[in-house]
């Protein structure tokens, strides 16, 4: 949560994401029934490849400025950080974004990606650090202004690691506060808020969108990918019938949002609540006040008189307020509040319009009883080719009133085993839908061992589980490596909390594979051949590695790829989804490649070096001329 606390720089502009849609079906991960339409862009009739085949999988800043510096005197409009270039690394390729499996593409992670600070007068670098891995959150498809995905938004909370600081000649108090705060521990808090953003091909802004985010310090004993504090959660949808059940959206199309009481005050990040309107502008919320209820009983739709809640300050819901920013607002706590903060609920109280004169209608509030749980891992992968890979302890946090809960009793509880029928759709048009069968997850139930299975919180209202694959997992999914097991969590004592509609833990327990000492091409051919069919920036974009000859030419530049760790933006396969054993039977047959022939095309090296662009600074050229300049662009005119 920390990027919430002082010093803090926020700054808002542009992202690109380019993922590759082509595995967006698991359907087209089936070798035996894979067709050369599928690496073709959707149509009326088909989804083919759906509406983005040739991504390079990229992720990228462009454009983004810093906007705010705030400091212990609050904002600081003269400080020098305000106006710096935050960009990507000067000499990494792009980071890239990544789902943990086709049949659960609502965690996308980010892996690779560099920040930068920079002068944009004289090109000279502030600040370089790398992004630790991390799956987004409180995603919603509803937030407006463009249709489908493009009405999507989600937030990135993260850290920064392995700081590189150039403040030589830098005139700003906050970026030395900065460096000062993460003297102990390495390391930065941020966030990334990222929404409008442009899935049509014949745009010029293709994908595009907007982005907002924040830095601030790390704090001891806080989560690194969530505010542990006070969550604003919507509970019902009253006096609006055209929200479907369950969809965490408010009558007013608000959804969740957290905050977090830091002395004084509250402080509350709305940079992925409000909605848009049609024009792509924030929608008009009324006078929305932020307010303590008196009754911790009193839900939304409750009309109350004045005297049954007490005002924080209004909620600052324009454009300026999110693009400078950030969606981040300081409410000083008033006297009157001061002793209910901490043992009252908080809430979003409308007034005016329809609303009874002297009253507020509760508009959102925060969950039941102002308990929040949450875990902070809640997208990982396990290995059964790896022992040491096969493991992973989950730490959560549970709090209420933004303070720890202690004693409170937790499950977890995994989902029962269904067809991802949600993303295998069928098309228009007759004989044209992909015929491999849907994969059904979560199966076999108890491969996945969770220990314990119920935990109680400590007195810093913390608690550890362990997540623990199988000695071996065969692949119950045929086609698709591995399995994808959902699980979720809540409190166990009868009263459990309202959770964001994704909030659940997904993991991907890898496939056992073994190969021979000497693998032969017959053995790593289906391999080559999915990555292949899935990913066609490379097949055909710079060479097609499913012919022998092919990837027995280039076994230096495959094995220079898939040596890389998961973390490097050169890693192969982009996808991050080869289980070690298959990795170490791929790299043991290039080895042997490799010794038989030394021949390599040094126009194919620097085509390589070069498949994946904007590896500096993001320029600042409008997206139609960047679009232009992509390296296979010409895929697209296909």
């Amino acid at each position: 949560m920390s990027y919430l606390n002082q010093p803090r720089l926020t700054f808002s502009g542009r992202f690109q994401a380019d993922p590759s849609t082509v595995n967006n079906d698991p359907r087209h991960f089936d070798n035996a029934t894979f067709t050369p339409r599928f690496q073709e862009f959707s149509t009326q009739q088909s989804m083919n490849g759906w509406w983005n085949p040739t991504g390079t999988a990229i992720f990228r800043f462009t454009g983004c400025t810093i906007q705010q510096a705030i400091g212990a005197g609050g904002v600081d409009a003269a400080d020098g950080a305000v106006g710096l270039s935050v960009g990507n690394s000067p000499d990494r390729p792009s980071g890239k974004l990544v789902d943990i499996d086709p049949d659960w593409q609502l965690a996308s992670q980010l892996y690779g990606l560099s920040v930068s600070l920079r002068d944009p007068r004289t090109g000279d670098l502030v600040l370089l650090a790398d992004l630790e891995p991390t799956p987004f959150r409180d995603l919603w498809f509803s937030r407006g202004g463009l249709k489908g995905d493009s009405g999507a938004s989600a937030m990135w909370q993260s850290q920064l690691t392995n700081l590189r600081w150039r403040l030589d000649g830098v005139n700003s108090p906050v970026l030395k506060a900065l460096a000062e705060a993460s003297r102990g521990s390495g390391r930065l808090s941020v966030r990334l808020t990222v929404f409008s953003y442009q899935t049509s091909v014949k745009a010029p802004d293709f994908t595009y969108g907007t982005l907002v985010g924040a830095i601030g310090p790390v704090l001891p004993d806080e989560p690194a990918s969530f505010v542990s504090g006070r969550r604003f959660m919507p509970t019902s949808a009253f006096q609006n019938p055209n929200l479907p059940a369950n969809s965490c959206l408010a009558a007013n199309g608000m959804t969740c949002f957290s905050g977090k009481v830091i002395g004084d005050a509250l402080v509350v990040d709305f940079s992925n609540a409000l909605p848009f309107g049609d024009d792509g502008t924030l929608a008009p919320l009324g006078d929305l006040r932020f307010a303590v209820l008196h009754d911790p009983d009193a839900n939304e739709g409750a009309v109350l008189a004045e005297d049954r809640f007490t005002e924080l300050g209004a909620l600052d819901a324009s454009d300026g307020s999110l693009m400078r920013a950030s969606g981040i607002q300081t409410l000083p706590i008033p006297a009157a509040a001061k002793s209910l903060v901490n043992e009252r609920p908080l809430a979003l109280v409308l007034s005016g319009g329809a609303v009874p004169a002297g009253h507020g209608l509760v508009m959102m509030r925060e969950t039941a009883h102002g308990r929040d749980l949450r875990v902070d891992a809640l997208s990982f992968r396990l290995d059964p080719n790896a022992p040491d890979q096969n493991r992973r302890d989950v730490p959560l946090w549970a709090t209420r009133y933004g303070l720890p809960l202690s004693g409170a009793p937790i499950a977890f509880q995994p989902l029962a085993p269904a067809p991802d029928d949600g993303d295998a759709p069928a098309d228009a048009s007759i004989g044209t839908t992909p015929t491999a069968a849907i994969p059904i997850t979560n199966s076999p139930i108890g491969a996945l061992a969770i220990e314990p299975q119920r935990v109680r919180t400590d007195a810093a209202g913390r608690a550890t589980v362990r997540f623990q694959g199988p000695p071996e997992m065969g692949c119950p999914r045929r086609y698709i490596d591995g399995q994808l097991y959902a699980v979720a969590y809540n409190f166990a004592d009868g009263d459990p909390i309202i959770q964001q509609t994704f909030d659940q833990v997904s993991v991907l327990v890898f496939s056992t594979f073994t190969a021979s000492e000497h693998p032969t091409w017959e053995e790593v051919q289906p391999i080559w051949k999915q990555y292949a069919n899935l990913y066609p920036v490379m097949s055909k974009g710079l060479f097609d590695f499913s012919i022998r000859e092919v990837a027995d030419a280039n076994a230096h530049l495959l094995h220079f790829v898939l040596s890389k760790p998961t973390t490097d933006p050169d890693h192969m396969p982009v996808t991050r989804d080869l289980s070690a054993g298959k990795r170490a039977a791929l790299l043991r047959y290039l080895e042997s490649a490799m010794g038989r022939s030394a021949a390599r095309d040094p126009q194919l090296v620097a085509r390589f070096q070069g498949r994946c662009p904007f590896s500096g600074v993001a320029p600042s050229s409008p997206p139609e001329e960047v679009e232009n300049k992509r390296i296979f662009n010409r895929l697209r005119s296909r």
